[in-house]
């Protein structure tokens, strides 16, 4: 209790005396973006957190030195909520001439989060090193970004840490700083914290020291940084226990530690051993050694994303490092092995090598991304990752990508709000199908080799579109024969919104084809005058034993191909669906694959066949390709066994399930996905068998999903029972296969009352594995029951209802995809739409949610609704103005769809509901 008194009157005291000076007169500065006028070079950083009920305050200092490249009586640097201590809290130096510059006036612009600072009849010069002095108070807030307070339980005692999430631009919350990606500075950081408690930053502890103020604190210095950006600054203060990893063979010069609260140590044994083999991999991928001393990994309690990569000090959400091999499921594993390998992947894409600001985000989250694939292919071939690209990657981001209000890969940002909304799938999933295409037309070694030319080049430096090309072209590229330098080829995929649909029109008596090129979109209105061209890499192939390969000029909208093929053959572009564009043909052909598919489906490849249906029902949905055709192909599922084709086919239907859910033409579409699902259900059974590979355990999860879903008895008994037995057993881990405890959850849920409801609930304040909290929240967003589902809304924006602030998203999300909920969860967000704006502030998290639960949004009210929303009818969009602007535009997509192919669908239907056929 003492202790608190005299941290709450240090606290008190120092606050009392704080104040933003105000100016004689303001200086003026009206852009958003910092000036160049002085860079920041050296920070020397100390931090003193104190982390006690009634008191989450920070009480700072930052020195930081700059070197003046123009000539300015003004310094302008980022801050948010934070106050600097009055009159001597804010000095300027000159260090050459060892004298204090007086300061004429200061002021916070709150708008654009800066600090303008003006000199009182004295210009800083050009080439002259000054030093910026600032004492300042911040709060470790709640609200999961800046310098902010995270809390679990221990033991019955609840405890706070204090942490970081400065991505993308809240480093300025921590402390005053030049905070944007490009000016990058080298950071001395010192923390002070009580004597029971450990602090981390990137670098090593160099030195601990007495804290003479408070005798329970001490001061930790760390070493200095290399030259690094804000945004992967990262400082923690807490009582968590770290474990080295067992791959002591891989630590020769980099010491890797997993830390989490004390209770949860044995569930990191898995990322032990995965993250040291993954950096290895990545080290000898691009023949750069990871050039820090050390590598810490830290599961946050309360974390806004799934991962986030600072240097040295990467930070995760519970649910995306703690495995527990009893009661956690392959598919949780596989994340685990996702993040773990995306974060790590960040130590070169972004933190060495950073992009010179946020308009080029995809050139660390897209090569992130893909090379996560390339690494986990390697590290851990179990996971079968590769073989998941296709549908978690390229057909993810088509839809979005199919928007009139999609973005460019590399998007110029004009003004604050738009950073966060760049962190959408355009750069985490359209950026790594893109440098997908890239490598495999250059060949994996000239890409190879490219990737380390550019990150050495480059290194500790920043970065900008232009410069991954140039570095490209250096490898010996003459000898591959492409029809335009890289930069013009690739600028035509990161500079232009959108993608290609490739229009294959056959001449069956001369064996060639015309190849048309457009741009796909699900809207059929669109702009006329909107033209855009690809240089395209064209694959195809009769056969799978040879591919054949050709270019579409990014000059030309259409070529003539002489084909391999016969009258009587099929031919097939787009192989693997490597290329970043969809495909379409004459019916003729389209019938000749389907031929083919319903006689022997293997002769054409799995991720092709995956491609065939994604392609067909997605082109079926904007209207140029008839949907008899579509639907046909996909009756060859019946003989379908592999997890990429049943994905996407399951994708395209839980569409149209959604947009005939309130018609009387629902149950006949359900009866027609059973008809097709069932032979798969039967043949892969409900229980696992020894040996099942990974993909058939995700497939025959998505298979019980759906079989559940249409209600086939056998599934949904099984379910119920399972799940009844675990109301009987509560702490028996074992009721049913955890690879399948989401799936059973949910069916058993959406299949029965109150009482189940209730368990759930109960279960999910109880348990202490992050990722059973995610599933049972996921199985309480199946419930049937209205009043349910709203309670379930309600509580995620409660701070005392017992869902944690991370876990509201995934309650929106997990709701919206509940044909019962998606209504109720846009109505929910329009009536509480300033408390969504205000509880999810970064990384684009509203604008994801805006995405998730305007998917299915399909009547005149919802656009009304829109409408006024996009119009600020309803207050400031935060962080989800372009995903406003989609969410229109998807509406008005499902609204035409409803117009133009209902009527077609529903006949369909009606005829093969009567015949089996859709001829």
């Amino acid at each position: 209790m003492l202790l608190r008194l005299v941290l709450l009157t240090f606290a008190i005291t120092v606050i009392q005396v704080t104040a933003i000076k105000q100016p004689r007169s303001v200086p003026k500065y009206t852009e958003w973006r910092l000036p160049r006028w002085v860079l920041p070079r050296h920070y020397k950083l100390r931090l003193l957190p104190f982390i006690e009920e009634g008191n989450f305050t920070t009480a700072g200092q930052v020195d930081i030195l700059l070197e003046c490249m123009e000539p300015t009586q003004m310094i302008v640097l980022h801050i948010a909520d934070i106050r600097i201590v009055q009159d001597e809290g804010l000095q300027v130096h000159d260090l050459i001439e060892s004298r204090r510059v007086p300061i004429q006036s200061y002021i916070e612009d709150k708008t654009r989060q800066l600090l303008v600072i003006g000199t009182k009849n004295e210009t800083l010069q050009v080439g002259k090193y000054y030093k910026l002095s600032i004492r300042f108070i911040g709060q470790l807030n709640d609200k999961l970004n800046g310098f902010y307070r995270a809390s679990y339980t221990e033991n019955g005692i609840k405890k706070y840490l204090a942490t970081t999430q400065f991505s993308p631009t809240d480093a300025r919350r921590a402390f005053p700083c030049f905070d944007e990606p490009g000016l990058k500075a080298v950071f001395q950081i010192t923390l002070g914290r009580l004597k029971s408690r450990k602090a981390h930053s990137n670098m090593p502890i160099k030195r601990t020291y007495p804290n003479e103020d408070l005798p329970d604190y001490v001061w930790d210095e760390f070493d200095k940084t290399l030259p690094m950006s804000t945004y992967i600054l990262a400082f923690i203060v807490s009582e968590f226990e770290g474990l080295d990893s067992p791959e002591l063979e891989l630590q020769d010069h980099t010491q890797f530690r997993t830390w989490t609260r004390p209770s949860a140590g044995k569930q990191t044994e898995y990322a032990r051993i995965l993250g040291p083999r993954v950096l290895r991999f990545f080290e000898n991928y691009f023949n750069i050694s990871f050039p820090l001393p050390k590598l810490d990994m830290f599961a946050i309690p309360d974390f806004v994303v799934s991962g986030m990569e600072n240097w040295g000090l990467i930070t995760y959400r519970e649910t995306a490092l703690l495995y527990d091999p009893v009661r956690s499921s392959g598919a949780e594993k596989q994340r685990i092995a996702h993040v773990i390998g995306h974060e790590l992947a960040h130590q070169w894409f972004g933190n060495l090598v950073t992009m010179d600001f946020w308009d080029d985000l995809w050139l660390k989250e897209g090569f992130a991304s893909y090379l996560m694939y390339v690494g986990l292919d390697v590290v851990e071939p179990s996971l079968q990752i590769g073989q998941q690209f296709t549908i978690s990657e390229t057909q993810k981001v088509f839809e979005v990508d199919s928007l009139m209000s999609s973005h460019a890969m590399s998007f110029p940002v004009k003004k604050r709000n738009e950073i966060n909304e760049l962190f959408d799938s355009i750069p985490y999933s359209k950026g790594p199908a893109v440098i997908r295409m890239f490598a495999g037309f250059i060949g994996q070694s000239k890409f190879q080799h490219g990737l380390t030319f550019y990150l050495d080049s480059k290194k500790y430096q920043s970065a900008v579109n232009d410069d991954l090309w140039k570095a490209m072209s250096n490898q010996s590229i003459e000898a591959l024969e492409l029809p335009s330098d890289i930069t013009t080829i690739m600028n035509s995929w990161s500079l232009q919104t959108g993608y290609p649909i490739v229009t294959v029109r056959r001449n069956y008596d001369f064996q060639s084809a015309i190849v048309t090129q457009e741009r796909f979109y699900l809207l059929g209105d669109r702009n006329s005058s909107d033209f855009p061209l690809w240089w395209i890499p064209l694959t195809y192939t009769t056969n799978f034993n040879t591919t054949f390969q050709a270019w579409m000029m990014g000059t030309e909208d259409g070529i003539e191909l002489e084909l391999p093929s016969t009258s009587t053959e099929w031919v097939l572009f787009n192989v693997d669906q490597i290329g970043y564009y969809r495909v379409n043909y004459d019916e003729t052909n389209w019938k000749l694959i389907i031929q083919q598919l319903l006689q022997d489906h293997r002769a054409v490849s799995t991720l092709s066949r995956s491609q065939l249906i994604d392609d067909s029902l997605n082109i079926a949905r904007m209207g140029s390709l008839p949907y008899s055709v579509a639907l046909q192909l996909s009756s060859y599922l019946r003989a379908e066994r592999d997890f990429a084709p049943w994905f996407s086919a399951l994708t395209a239907f839980n569409y149209l399930d959604s947009m005939l859910y309130h018609t009387a033409s629902k149950d006949k579409l359900r009866e027609y996905i059973k008809w097709l699902i069932l032979p798969t259900y039967e043949q892969i059974g409900f229980e696992e068998r020894k040996g099942d590979s990974q993909l058939v355990i995700l497939n025959r999860n998505q298979i019980i999903s759906w079989a559940c879903r249409l209600g086939v008895s056998e599934c949904v008994n099984n379910a119920t029972s399972l799940y009844k037995l675990w109301m009987a057993q509560p702490d028996n881990s074992n009721w049913v296969n955890s690879n399948y405890k989401k799936e059973v959850a949910c069916a058993a849920i959406a299949n029965s009352g109150d009482e189940e409801w209730d368990f759930a609930l109960e279960r999910y304040l109880s348990t202490d594995l992050s990722s059973e909290k995610e599933m049972l929240l996921n199985a309480l967003s199946c419930s049937n029951s209205p009043e349910a589902l709203n309670t379930l809304l309600e509580w995620a924006l409660d701070a005392n209802s017992g869902i944690r602030r991370q876990d509201s998203s995934t309650v929106f999300r997990s709701v919206s995809t509940n044909p019962l909920g998606s209504s109720m969860v846009f109505d929910f967000a329009l009536l509480h739409w300033d408390e969504m704006v205000k509880a999810f502030p970064s990384l684009n998290i509203l604008g994801r949610l805006v995405e998730a639960i305007s998917k299915t949004l399909d009547n005149e009210t919802h656009l009304k609704n829109l409408v006024t929303l996009s119009e600020g009818g309803r207050g400031d969009l935060g962080t989800a103005t372009r995903s406003v602007q989609q969410a229109l535009e998807r509406t008005r997509i499902n609204l035409e769809w409803k117009k133009r192919r209902l009527p077609t669908v529903t006949k369909l239907l009606d005829t093969w509901f009567r015949n089996q056929t859709f001829s």
